[in-house]
């Protein structure tokens, strides 16, 4: 497949300043498939990331596309899968290719009959990691939550496992976590130091995690946000904690806070991309997957300026692919052996349960 550039990403930009809201199913530029095979018109795409995300693909990978095919893709960004499945419910879906928050989202996309089956004549899944991938969709922009540090206030003894959080003595400081715990490891990282084996994790036992929190309770600085968690590292209201690998990158190279992480026993879990059924313009997205999967050069520029990569996991691509300043933050290969994926189906079911407990502690 002939990959022509890549465009550089707009150095600096952090968000979007205004999400395209584009809710009407039109026939205006939606494509089809000519005799010939041909694609054309343009991707209604549902972004539930947004942000540098959309700005980084925008530059690479479905920049690289539109070099290549003349389809254009149309970002619509929205906060969840919400309005989606309210869409798909009425039967009434514009966008071309959804980017689905979690695989549980997926899963039940997918039960529902809201999406149409990848055509693997065209999309090469046999290039993807097994178990990234399923008839319905391809797993994306894996989602870490790692133990992070600042490597200066820790000179000559390094953090290497989530049992260091609660050591005081040999890595003195106060502690980051976010106060959510389904998306900040808290939780898990709780029951990891307190001896629980990973492949033991769920269903999570909340009264033991909590019960090892109320440890270290008073030495936690909690952050809200994921601007805020490089913040408390960088103004030192913390010097040790878990943060979203990205951000931890983003304090690194963008802000030059000397960050360090580790990938053992951190805590990972992916968004999917898929294929509305019905979709206006189903066989240029089918072309779109198929194209970023082939495209290892946009690959590595895309996950060099935002390290969560797209595809979730391609064989053959290693952090050594990609630039050395980003690669101990990349979530694929060698790096994540010693990972642990989260379990989404558990939180789906259990969320508010969880957070009642969590929240009733905190206040305590």
């Amino acid at each position: 497949m002939r990959i022509t550039r890549h465009r550089l990403l707009l150095a600096g930009a952090a968000t979007i300043a205004s999400a395209v809201a584009l809710t009407s199913c039109s026939s205006a530029g939606a494509g089809a498939p000519a005799e010939d095979g041909a694609i054309s018109g343009d991707i209604l795409f549902y972004d539930t990331s947004g942000g540098t995300v959309w700005e980084g693909l925008d530059a690479t990978l479905f920049g690289d596309f539109t070099d290549d095919t003349g389809v254009t893709v149309t970002d619509d960004y929205n906060e969840a899968a919400t309005k989606f499945f309210a869409a798909a419910d009425a039967g009434q879906v514009p966008w071309s290719l959804v980017f689905l928050p979690t695989v549980n989202d997926a899963a039940k996309a997918a039960d529902d009959g809201f999406l149409e089956k990848i055509d693997t004549s065209i999309v090469p899944v046999d290039k993807l990691v097994e178990g990234t991938y399923d008839e319905y969709g391809i797993e994306v922009g894996t989602f870490g939550m790692v133990l992070t540090w600042d490597d200066e206030a820790y000179p000559d003894v390094k953090p290497t496992e989530m049992a260091d959080l609660w050591d005081l003595e040999t890595f003195p400081g106060k502690r980051c976590f976010f106060n959510n715990p389904q998306y900040g490891w808290t939780l898990e990282a709780a029951l990891l130091a307190d001896g629980v084996a990973p492949d033991e994790l769920y269903p999570l036992d909340v009264d033991r995690a909590l019960a090892k929190l109320d440890e270290i309770k008073g030495d936690i600085t909690w952050w809200t946000s994921g601007a805020q968690s490089i913040e408390s590292f960088e103004n030192g209201s913390c010097d040790i904690g878990i943060l979203w690998a990205n951000r931890a990158f983003v304090a690194s190279s963008e802000n030059g806070f000397p960050a360090s992480i580790t990938w053992n026993e951190a805590g990972y879990s992916n968004s999917v991309w898929s294929i509305p059924a019905d979709a206006p313009n189903a066989a240029a997205a089918q072309e779109l997957l198929a194209h970023v999967i082939e495209n290892t050069e946009g690959q590595i520029a895309f996950g060099s300026k935002v390290p969560t990569p797209i595809p979730a996991s391609v064989i053959g691509l290693e952090p050594s692919s990609f630039p050395a300043g980003v690669q101990q933050f990349l979530p694929i290969g060698d790096n994540v052996t010693d990972s642990i994926k989260q379990d989404v189906g558990y939180y789906s079911e259990n969320i508010d349960a969880v957070l009642d407990q969590f929240n009733r502690w905190l206040g305590e």
